[in-house]
């Protein structure tokens, strides 16, 4: 019985953003869908740079150890 009354005033509720708003009604919606894409999104890159990073250093440091014992000029 209560989860349908809250169901019905959630309901209300959001008909009643609706109808005052409903430009700022859709745009929460979409931007409550899209957010999480946007963390994964964020993280993501963030884990990318990481590894490249990672990757020119030793990259660097195994050009730098094989030019270190040879000394030709």
């Amino acid at each position: 019985m209560w989860q349908r009354l809250l169901r019905l005033l959630s309901t209300g509720l959001n008909a009643y953003s609706f109808y005052t708003n409903p430009v700022r009604f859709v745009t929460s919606i979409l931007l409550v869908i899209i957010l999480p894409y946007l963390a994964y999104i964020f993280w993501g890159t963030l884990i990318i740079l990481v590894l490249i990073a990672v990757g020119i250093f030793l990259i660097y440091k195994a050009i730098t150890s094989s030019t270190e014992g040879s000394n030709n000029y």
